[in-house]
């Protein structure tokens, strides 16, 4: 064999050639297998949209489109209305946030004057809780500086609430509450609690993240009912308030009227009705007795009678009647104390993903 190199060499490619062609025909295995695998793995697809319901095809994916557009625009709707229409949403459109605690105060201070003449100049009586409608924290100095927004969007939506009831002619206001602000460390909390909860991670309990907020103490604030709100963690946040008054059926349903005309996004949560008390019109029976031009309680029940005036006496009843007080009537209309819970509400801008992605477009402002 040493005197037959080139049969030793034709020996030796031989040996290269098969190991090359046993290479090949193991790598085209293994393919062959993964196109099994793919295939068996695309079968099983097919048979699965197959059982889809509605299946997949050109007409069904042009209708699906057609649904989501219509979506699409009925959620646009939605997002104009709750932006409110009319001068109340252009004034909250287009008021300025005050720059300082001095500005914030005189603001309060200037929305109290100009609400009390109102009242004033409609004849309704402004009992002690609601002598400064929801805000006498700030009877002396303005809100600390991360408070100064959210009070100041208070006092725009209480503004709009309190000249709705004025309009509605109650005979008073015994109280206006509003729920108490959180500072930029609370609501920091507060979305971090409903980010960990959509997340499944569970967090220490943070202000609002149960629908409720921090306690605070005063004649102002009021608490809302997990149950009743129309909260949603990060979807939907409100504003409530409380608001109690005097007064007939009439006063309620104009006022509530004025509401359902959605002027502002407010959606009446509650409605409590109960007799009035001895002291809860204690102020509406000092007005009573001094009637005015202006205004007059409609008797319900009628116990006095005047004769017939002599003929003798008949030129002289026009005069007689200028000088006859009025009479008050022994039986009025009953007044009634409403108490009704409300809601400013306002869609959460959507958070950043956690994965870094962009995040779903914001909705209109």
């Amino acid at each position: 064999m040493r005197k037959n190199p080139l049969f030793i060499t034709a020996l030796a490619v031989c040996g290269v050639v098969a190991l090359g062609e046993g290479y090949l025909i193991y790598e085209r295995f293994m393919a062959s297998r993964e196109a099994e695998k793919v295939l068996a793995q695309r079968q099983g697809e097919l048979l699965a949209m197959g059982t889809l319901n509605p299946p997949p095809k050109r007409e069904v994916a042009a209708a699906i489109a057609t649904d989501l557009t219509k979506a699409q625009a009925a959620l646009a709707a939605m997002q104009g209305e709750l932006k409110g229409r009319g001068p109340a949403a252009e004034r909250l459109g287009a008021a300025k946030l005050p720059p300082n605690r001095t500005d914030a105060y005189f603001d309060l201070a200037t929305f109290v004057e100009k609400t009390r003449e109102l009242a004033k100049k409609n004849d309704i009586t402004v009992r002690g809780d609601a002598s400064r409608f929801g805000f006498a924290a700030f009877a002396n100095q303005g809100p600390e500086a991360e408070h100064i927004e959210p009070v100041f969007r208070q006092r725009q939506i209480a503004q709009y609430l309190i000249e709705a009831l004025i309009e509605a002619r109650p005979q008073a206001i015994l109280a206006v509450r509003r729920e108490a602000t959180l500072g930029k460390e609370e609501r920091e909390k507060r979305a971090a609690a409903h980010a960990a909860a959509a997340a499944g991670t569970p967090a220490e309990p943070a202000p609002g993240a149960d629908g409720t907020t921090t306690t605070a103490e005063g004649p102002d604030y009021f608490t809302i009912d997990p149950r009743v709100t129309a909260r949603v963690p990060g979807f939907i946040d409100t504003v409530p308030f409380k608001l109690t008054f005097t007064g007939q059926t009439a006063a309620l349903r104009l006022f509530l009227n004025k509401l359902a005309s959605f002027e502002l996004p407010v959606l009446v949560r509650e409605v409590e009705v109960e007799t009035a008390s001895a002291e809860d019109t204690a102020a509406e029976e000092v007005a009573a007795a001094e009637p005015t031009a202006e205004t007059s309680v409609a008797p319900s029940v009628v116990l006095t009678a005047l004769p017939p005036a002599p003929k003798a006496a008949a030129k002289a009843a026009p005069k007689a009647a200028a000088r006859t007080p009025a009479i008050t009537p022994i039986v009025s209309k009953p007044l009634s104390k409403y108490t009704v819970t409300v809601e400013f509400v306002e869609l959460v801008a959507p958070a950043a993903p956690a994965d870094g992605s962009a995040p779903a477009p914001a909705p209109p402002s």
